[in-house]
Parts: C-alpha cells; sequence; structure tokens
C-alpha cells in the first residue's frame, strides 16, 4: 500500500486552485472594461508535471478552466478515462497510428502541414466525425510549426475541408521569461502578422493563442483568446528574470521520516564513496528517499531538508551521497530529533527549500524536478475544498 510508505508527495490542491484564482484576476485586471477574459488552457503534460493529471484536470476544470493540453496521445486518453469532456490540445505531433484514437476520443490536434491535415480528414471520414484541428506556426521557437509565411494557405487548406474544423492557431515563445524582451516582442509581432493574413483571406482563425507562464505574465499584447499557463499554475516561475508579480504557491510537497538515528564520532564517513566525514560527533539520520524517488544523485551534500524535532522545524544538509533509496542528514550533535520525524525535501513551507531551490542546485528548472519524482512515490492529494476526501490518495506505482 503506497499510503504505508514513509514517502509520499503531498499535492495541496488547494494551493493550486489558489494558483488558478491568481491568474483569473491577473488576467481580469489587465483587460479594458467590458472586454471578455481571455479562455485559460492549463498543460497537465507529463502527468501534471508529476502532481496527478486526474486530480489536476478534474481541479482545473472545477475551477473554470475551459481547456487542457497533453504532449501525448496516451495522456490525453488518461484525462478522457478520467471522465473529463473538456476541449483537450494535443501539444506534440502524432504519429500516423495514433490518428484514429485522436479522432475516436475528440482530442484537438496542433498541426503543422498537409500531410497530417489529410490523415486528419480521412479519419475522420471514415469515422463520420469532424476533426477539430489548431494550426501551429513557429514564430522562433524552432521546434514544431509551419512557417509564418505558409500559415495562410494551411488554414485555407483546413477550412475548406469537409471533415476538418480550424478552431484555433497558435505560436510558442521560447524566452518569454527573459529579461530582454526583443525576440518575444518580434513574436508577437510576426504573428500578429499572420492571423491578419489569415483574416484577409477570408479565413476565420478562430482562437488565437501564444502565451504561455512567461507570456501571461509579462505580455499583455499576446494574451489574444486564450492564455496557456503551466508552471506558474504549480507554484513557480518560469525563470529567476521574471518580476514576481503574483504570490503563487508551490502545489507538491516531497516529505518523508526519519527511519534511523545514530550518533557517530568525528570524521566518521558517510555514504558511498565516502564524500562526507564528520567535522565534529553529530547525529545522523537516515531518511528513505534516493534517486529511484527521483530525489537526484547532485543534490548529495548540497542540499537541505526541513526536519520537523520537537523543539521546531530545522533545515539541515545531507550528509553524503544519495543512494537509491535512501540518503543521510547530518542533525548535528544537539539535534531534538526522534525516530519516526517528518522531514520535508521540497514544498511550499516558508522555512523549508522548495522546488526552485533544489533546481538552483541542480542547475536546472522547477519543472524538472516535480515532473523526476518517481512513479513509486505515492501521491497523497488534500484541498480545503469541504466536497473532497481527505487525504484521497493515487499511487503513482499503480497509474
Amino acid at each position: 500500500m503506497g499510503r504505508m510508505r514513509a514517502t509520499r508527495a503531498v499535492i495541496h490542491l488547494e494551493n493550486f486552485r489558489w494558483n488558478i484564482r491568481l491568474i483569473q484576476s491577473h488576467l481580469a485586471a489587465g483587460l479594458s472594461p467590458g472586454t471578455r477574459r481571455p479562455r485559460i488552457c492549463v498543460a497537465v503534460k507529463a502527468d501534471a508535471y508529476g502532481h496527478g493529471i486526474d486530480e489536476i484536470g478534474r481541479t482545473a476544470v472545477d475551477e473554470g478552466v475551459e481547456y487542457l493540453a497533453v504532449a501525448t496521445v496516451d495522456e490525453a486518453v488518461a484525462v478522457r478515462d478520467a471522465g473529463l469532456s473538456v476541449p483537450l490540445l494535443l501539444y506534440s505531433l502524432p504519429c500516423p497510428e495514433e490518428i484514429e484514437e485522436i479522432v475516436r476520443r475528440n482530442i484537438t490536434p496542433l498541426v503543422a502541414d498537409q500531410g497530417l491535415c489529410s490523415l486528419l480528414s480521412a479519419e475522420g471520414r471514415r469515422q463520420n466525425r469532424r476533426v477539430v484541428v489548431h494550426v501551429k506556426v513557429d514564430t522562433g521557437m524552432g521546434r514544431i510549426g509551419c512557417r509564418p509565411e505558409d500559415a495562410p494557405e494551411l488554414a485555407g487548406f483546413i477550412a475548406q475541408d469537409p471533415w476538418l474544423s480550424l478552431e484555433g492557431v497558435s505560436t510558442h515563445f521560447p524566452v518569454a521569461d527573459s529579461a530582454d524582451r526583443s525576440f518575444t516582442e518580434f513574436q508577437v509581432d510576426s504573428f500578429s502578422r499572420v492571423i491578419a493574413a489569415i483574416r484577409k483571406n477570408g479565413v476565420d482563425p478562430g482562437i488565437v493563442h501564444a502565451a504561455n507562464s512567461g507570456g501571461l505574465l509579462d505580455y499583455p499584447s499576446a494574451w489574444f483568446d486564450m492564455v496557456r499557463p503551466g508552471i506558474l499554475t504549480y507554484g513557480y516561475y518560469p525563470s529567476h528574470e521574471q518580476e514576481r508579480l503574483l504570490n503563487v504557491r508551490p502545489v507538491m510537497e516531497l516529505e518523508s521520516r526519519l527511519v534511523f538515528l545514530k550518533t557517530v564520532p568525528s570524521q566518521t564517513p558517510i555514504s558511498y564513496g565516502l564524500t562526507f566525514r564528520t567535522e565534529r560527533e553529530t547525529r545522523i539520520g537516515t531518511v528513505p528517499v534516493g534517486y529511484g524517488d527521483g530525489y537526484n544523485r547532485l543534490l548529495s551534500n548540497k542540499a537541505d531538508v526541513l526536519v520537523e524535532e520537537a523543539d521546531g522545524a530545522r533545515r539541515v544538509r545531507v550528509a553524503g551521497r544519495v543512494c537509491m533509496d535512501q540518503f543521510m542528514v547530518d542533525l548535528g550533535p544537539r539535534s531534538s530529533a526522534q525516530l519516526y520525524d517528518r522531514v520535508v525535501l521540497f514544498g511550499p513551507a516558508p522555512a523549508g527549500p522548495d522546488a526552485e531551490e533544489l533546481a538552483d542546485i541542480l542547475q536546472t528548472i522547477p519543472y524538472e524536478v516535480t515532473c523526476n519524482i518517481s512513479k513509486r512515490v505515492p501521491r497523497i492529494f488534500r484541498d480545503s475544498d469541504p466536497g473532497y476526501p481527505a487525504d484521497s490518495e493515487r499511487s503513482a506505482v499503480q497509474s
């Protein structure tokens, strides 16, 4: 039973709700009177950045989010199997063998060429279903998308196909979270001209969307008809370069417990490679978490954890190399820690580390920290909504 394990990821759905509401308020405050708020599309790909696609998806819809987005067809199927009929964008391009499921499950793919459109149209005709698509335009990301100059023709191709429906046109920003605004402003201008050209050809582009978390925060001109926040909804900023405009709250809290305590003399080596030796007599605690759980080995001797001792919570350092299933901490000679005291590895607690702090140590981003929490770590869901069962659990091992 995952619930019995000391190590678990507590998903604070009340914080996720808070973040969604902050985003909604931010959008409303930036609009002219009488202007409709842009729709919100929340990214729930990669198991909702490691937070649990079913529960996060349901909570997002409960908070009025109009669209969800995934990266794979399997993720889209998981959303549909969770009973969510909300419009669902597929961010990555599918293979031909996945098209039957896309049409059958009412998944909305991004398209970037006529070849994929033709495959979707043929499958739509076979199933007698009109396939809704969004055109993806590459204005500078260099990943997927048609060239800006080709977008009007592609939009026209879709508009004349009886089995396709052009519901939207999108692009993506690679540096909207950068202090240098020049490239993103170039993209906004380029994309705006693409939309104008599509309309000039007599085609309705539908829902125009471009802004990710960075664009949502800093580029109101790029909000268009819909914004697509990802990391911001999970409680983190995309980079240190952006002003912290919204008081978002981390949603995931990775916790464990002290399962072994010992007092050791000065110069005692700890863990693989003997990379740590005690500087004085001290207490060493063992925590049953390791890189097999997604707690990165590069945090060895560098990261802090928050230990909730009898006389208060206290940060202590990881001692020695992180093992696959365990690591040790140096509690100090005067620690009041007791067996099975709670240990927080990262989360929303102000006194403790969060995923951004760990990401800085790892020279990466908070996205990777939460996404990498292993499937063997049970997810425990908490929500202040009175209609939500306390400590509902979905063990990721079983998902």
